[in-house]
């Protein structure tokens, strides 16, 4: 500044335009006043944030710069290539509480996914439920390799992405998600988190080029029902309290009721009053972990009474391709049925660990729905199993028995002992011997 030399505008356009991405769009816009040098900059930025109403003096006032700026951009000889990314953040301004706004927000979306890479959606309003911005979500793009949809409403009976062959990562998080199918020939990664979905009925999802599945605690729904996913290499599925596959009975494979006094058992094939146009559930298989079988890494953890895990080993599959594996309590129950079903049925594994609550979850104990082969070897590729534990109680001397009893050997058991002591640290050990 002190030799009046420019080094900004200096820089050569696209160290400009990435620069340009991390500013709202208002403000990029504004950079054409600053020199003749930014005069056209902004029409060829790669990234464009929409970061609601807040300092707009008015919702009408902030849709009409979205509408003209888009129309600028596109219908006005703007933007020839897709756009890298585009961000909707409408945080707590009150923009969505509208429906000619929420109106606005469906159609700028429709105008935009067939023109930008990645699509980043976050509606997060106090007190609301999500913003219903995609009721018929059939997209077509051939450019669109990203979305991310967060606080918003997708409510239709299918969700189809065949229309967007480019389409590799879908994230979903606090949505609700009232659907009855997601197809997708290319989505190689999905992330649900937090979300909610029905209790009567399941998501199917058709999704063969899947290669990491996360489903992370459900507010209210059931876990979905998985085709074949034969590239899956990473699953994490955590379920807890407010999942709808759990027992009211406290049992752990369920309690059979066939009356409404247990609505986890009662609807677990789905509303028998009011089934589904397509129903696509089987009886006599398994709903969940069939769609499993086919990973390498799998991390499986759920609450006591989350009956989903236990009744689908009935059926147990045979897990050809798994080499790490993480279970938390939910494996115990029934003399530790499914921790056994899981050693007879992954012929390649790796390394086991157990992680085990700091108290033992209540849970009525019955005959495990899984029937033992006998005492069949465990793989013996497998290098390491671990227990995680905040106290070394007889939750341990019985996990210690049954692995023994199931060919492995003291020496491969590695017990990691957790204070519960704030600021203690954590010791690793190996049992040599057990009584």
């Amino acid at each position: 500044m002190a030799s009046g030399v420019d080094r900004i505008s200096a820089l050569p356009d696209d160290v400009l335009h990435h620069v340009l991405g991390f500013l709202p769009a208002q403000d990029v816009v504004q950079t054409c006043v600053l020199a003749r040098r930014w005069r056209g900059v902004w029409r060829s930025v790669t990234s464009l944030r929409f970061t609601g109403a807040n300092g707009w003096g008015s919702n009408d006032r902030f849709a009409q710069f979205v509408d003209h700026l888009l129309l600028h951009l596109w219908c006005a000889g703007g933007l020839d290539a897709p756009l890298d990314t585009c961000d909707f953040d409408f945080d707590s301004d009150g923009f969505m509480q509208s429906p000619a706004n929420e109106q606005h927000a469906g159609r700028w979306i429709h105008q935009l996914v067939s023109r930008v890479r990645a699509l980043r959606i976050r509606v997060v309003e106090d007190f609301m439920e999500p913003s219903p911005l995609f009721q018929d979500l059939h997209p077509v793009s051939q450019h669109l390799t990203r979305l991310e949809l967060i606080g918003v409403g997708v409510n239709d009976k299918v969700v189809d992405f065949s229309g967007c062959p480019a389409l590799v990562e879908l994230n979903m998080e606090d949505c609700d998600v009232f659907l009855q199918k997601i197809l997708s020939p290319s989505l190689k990664h999905l992330r649900i988190a937090r979300c909610y979905a029905s209790e009567y009925y399941r998501i199917l999802m058709s999704l063969p080029a899947l290669v990491s599945l996360e489903l992370i605690q459900f507010h209210r729904g059931r876990v979905p029902l998985l085709e074949r996913l034969p590239q899956l290499d990473r699953a994490i599925v955590v379920l807890n309290e407010e999942c709808n596959d759990q027992c009211y009975q406290d049992r752990f494979d369920g309690c059979g009721d066939e009356s409404e006094t247990c609505d986890g058992c009662y609807y677990y094939y789905g509303d028998p009053e009011y089934p589904q146009s397509e129903p696509f559930y089987d009886r006599n298989n398994s709903i969940f972990l069939k769609g499993l079988s086919e990973a390498t890494c799998l991390e499986l953890s759920a609450e006591y009474d989350v009956i989903v895990f236990n009744r689908d080993l009935r059926w147990c599959p045979t897990f050809t391709k798994l080499k790490t594996l993480f279970l938390n309590d939910w494996c115990l129950a029934a003399h530790h049925n499914a921790l056994i079903c899981f050693l007879q049925h992954a012929p390649i594994l790796e390394k086991l660990t157990i992680k085990l609550s700091k108290t033992p979850p209540r849970v009525i104990e019955t005959e495990g729905v899984y029937k033992p082969l006998g005492q069949s070897v465990a793989s013996d590729r497998l290098k390491m199993v671990e227990i995680r534990c905040a106290n070394v109680d007889m939750r341990v001397h019985k996990i210690l028995s049954v692995l023994t009893t199931y060919g492995i050997p003291l020496e491969k058991i590695n017990i990691q002992h957790t204070s519960r002591i704030p600021g203690s640290e954590c010791f690793n050990f190996v049992c040599t011997g057990f009584s």
